[in-house]
């Protein structure tokens, strides 16, 4: 959803509870907000229940850019767009980029794409120049040589320019990029009401000088921002480092350290003409005097290259350096780039202390979008290795079938997005690692996507359609020289809950008093999906009984997480509904009606318990988290990518069976499974012919010719033998192809 409200609230205890403690109900659900940038680009905020906030870029214009990416020590993420890198601290406050505190500071103002999102600015200027507002900045108020104001997403993209034309001046007189004084006579520009950094800070260790010189690729002293790590532990120093004119000079405890940054090489228009990734695994800070290490652009020279065994053009890159400390502790710093721009590296052995891991992820498209394929590829490594050209095979690929369906009715004059990210150890949820084209996927298509194994072979993949129904897919491991397919958005989408493989948090699970039932408002016909509706307010309505007594009720989340619940036997139901009749840009699924009832015995151990590897609200080690033993309902509708179908006779697998978590949960005998259609909008239903056993299924009926151009209802029914059941209805489920003409 959206827009969530969390809510709180202390309902009586259930008369079985044996105390007389207080039931507590806490609506949750996901939430979505759009962040731009004073660049005018944008970052999306993704938060689901129980887990970190993810982060999709989206760049401005033109299909070029590239943003670092990081969090710091306080736990903000920053998303720094490389245009703004040469005048960072130079005139551009890291204030500017703190993502984190934009969105706190957008609230529910969650626009998907447009202009209303202001982001308000203080300015200073140089004095004795009169305050105007720069390049892209309205001014709201002027006091002497300070100023107020705002930029918008679309005002962000002169900004931009003015700072291209600035940096491409400099290219072009032979000077440092950012050497020229920002734009019309500001001298600073923060997020309005950040702190200066002035604040005075006591050092817990004695501190040393470290001096960094940075040359560039002529030998002339240059620019760079890095990550400094203190090894031995981050606690004593894990900070950023702005190389101004070639000097950085920081105080910091005496020990072993490590470094990562980027250097930027810019044409004469301003844009990026090649990267070049800088690290070093280890050196050491003395006690004594000054330490000084230099940083030598020129010895980047490692180009990063892949040849593909089907012409196609570099259309993203992504490099993710993590860096561990001595204590087992880990940091990151990710870089996204969109284009045909290079990426050099310098070579680093292994890390002495602690240990680094270096991933470069690269996509690239087909010379014609009607070829309908691409690939996206990894590579990891615990070292920066000097050879950097890498050959992909038939073997090493994994031939992906992409399916992208979408709603007659949406507006898909806006592309979707196809989402790739690897997954290894070092990045076990995929995460920031989530990366798609700029240009988007066009929807209905259906697209070869050739994934690579280099890194082991596990990806993340998520789809946004046009309609902005977002879909989630587990981390899947793909193997080489094998064929795939996955459906994105193919219908009817409804509430659900998954059957899981890989890292997760648990959407239905309870750890001693406390637990958590959620459904995810759009899921598609694959069983390891989840999904929302995204910047599209949804009616909706849940409430969950326990024994019968309502202990949950709201018309703004998907689901709740109780504590203080009984540790005794409790059935529990929740009855959820979704309303999208109103929104012109849905035909189907318009409505769904879902009763779910499950008989919930605590216990330890046993089949139905997480996995270690996942983990629930209120799990501790005395407290293990248990799977709920709630039903899933998975349909496989026979029907294009327009979720329309032709057939004279509808077909559908229905798989019946329980929320998972790599096999572990409910086993229990499914022991009935119904269908019915309505052709008159639920007035009347006729049952389907359902053929199968003990939760798989194969359900048929007519589309009749008088239904063709309609859109019909579907209710499905099932029970299990531990007295667990469901009923769920979807309005519009698919649509009978219109008469011919």
């Amino acid at each position: 959803m959206a827009v969530a409200l969390l809510t709180s609230v202390p309902v009586p205890a259930l008369a079985d509870a044996g105390s007389a403690s207080t039931l507590t109900a806490t609506g949750v659900a996901t939430t979505a907000t759009t962040v731009t940038l004073v660049t005018g680009d944008q970052v999306v905020v993704t938060t689901r229940p129980g887990q970190q906030p993810s982060y999709i870029m989206r760049p401005a214009a033109d299909g070029a850019g590239a943003f670092e990416s990081y969090d710091d020590a306080s736990g903000d993420h920053y998303a720094v767009p490389v245009v703004a890198m040469p005048y960072l601290g130079k005139g551009l406050d890291l204030s500017l980029f703190d993502v984190t505190r934009l969105a706190q500071d957008a609230g529910n103002d969650n626009v998907a794409s447009g202009d209303s999102q202001r982001i308000s600015v203080d300015l200073s200027f140089a004095p004795g120049t009169t305050a105007a507002s720069p390049a892209g900045v309205t001014l709201t108020s002027v006091d002497g040589s300070a100023a107020q104001g705002y930029l918008t997403a679309s005002s962000g993209t002169a900004f931009t320019a003015a700072l291209r034309r600035e940096i491409g001046a400099d290219v072009a007189a032979n000077r440092q990029p950012g050497t020229t004084p920002l734009f019309d006579g500001v001298t600073s520009m923060s997020l309005a009401g950040a702190p200066d950094g002035g604040a005075t800070v006591s050092p817990q260790y004695a501190l040393n000088i470290l001096q960094i010189n940075a040359t560039g690729m002529s030998g002339q002293p240059t620019g760079a921002y890095l990550s400094l790590y203190n090894t031995d532990s981050f606690k004593r120093e894990n900070v950023s480092v702005n190389v101004v004119n070639g000097v950085a000079r920081v105080a910091v405890p005496a020990g072993n350290y490590g470094l990562y940054g980027v250097f930027y090489d810019y044409n004469t228009q301003g844009q990026l003409s090649a990267l070049r990734q800088f690290s070093l695994s280890d050196f050491t800070v003395s006690a004594t005097g000054t330490t000084t290490v230099p940083l030598d652009e020129s010895t980047a020279t490692s180009k990063f290259s892949v040849d593909t065994p089907r012409p196609a053009t570099q259309d993203i890159v992504m490099t993710d350096y993590f860096r561990q400390d001595a204590t087992g502790a880990v940091a990151s710093m990710l870089l996204s780039l969109w284009g045909t721009t290079p990426l050099y590296t310098n070579a680093q052995p292994a890390a002495r202390i602690g240990a680094i891991h270096d991933v470069i992820q690269w996509g690239a498209e087909a010379p014609s979008a009607s070829d309908g394929y691409r690939y996206d590829v990894a590579y990891g490594s615990d070292d920066v290795p000097a050879d950097q050209t890498h050959v992909e095979t038939a073997g090493t690929l994994a031939t992906v079938q992409e399916h992208f369906a979408i709603d007659p009715a949406a507006n898909n004059s806006y592309h979707g997005s196809l989402l790739n990210g690897f997954v290894d150890s070092w990045n076990n949820a995929g995460g920031d690692s989530l990366l798609s084209p700029w240009n988007g996927q066009a929807w209905p298509a259906d697209v070869t996507d050739y994934l690579g194994t280099g890194d082991g072979g596990t990806w993340a993949q998520m789809a946004s359609s046009p309609a902005n129904v977002w879909q989630y897919g587990d981390s899947l491991t793909f193997a080489g020289g094998r064929s795939y397919a996955v459906g994105w958005n193919h219908g009817p989408l409804k509430p659900e809950l998954a059957q899981h493989v890989g890292y997760q948090f648990c959407f239905a699970c309870s750890a001693g008093s406390n637990l958590t039932v959620i459904l995810d408002p759009a899921v598609d016909s694959e069983a390891t999906h989840v999904g929302f509706y995204s910047f599209v307010t949804v009616p909706e309505h849940f409430t969950l009984y326990a024994d019968g007594q309502q202990v949950f009720d709201s018309t703004y989340q998907d689901g709740v997480e109780l504590q203080g619940t009984p540790t005794t036997p409790t059935t529990y139901r929740t009855v959820y509904d979704t309303d999208l009749s109103g929104n012109a840009n849905f035909s189907q699924s318009t409505k769904t009606h879902t009763d779910l009832t499950f008989r919930y015995t605590p216990q330890t151990g046993g089949s139905s318990a997480l996995p270690a590897a996942d983990y629930c609200f209120g799990e501790s080690d005395s407290t293990p988290c248990q799977i709920l033993p709630a039903l899933t309902l998975g349909y496989q509708l026979t029907s294009d990518n327009n979720n329309t179908s032709d057939q004279p006779i509808q077909r559908m697998r229905l798989n019946v069976g329980h929320v998972s978590y790599d096999g572990a949960g409910s086993h229990s005998r499914i022991t009935s499974a119904n269908v019915s259609v309505s052709y008159d909008a639920g007035t009347t239903w006729k049952p389907a012919i359902v053929a199968g056993v003990n939760g798989t299924y194969q359900v048929m009926w007519p589309n009749p010719a008088s239904a063709h151009g309609t859109s019909p209802a579907i209710k499905v029914t099932a029970t299990d033998a531990a007295g667990g059941s469901i009923t769920q209805t979807t309005a519009g489920a698919y649509t009978i192809a219109a008469p011919k003409s």
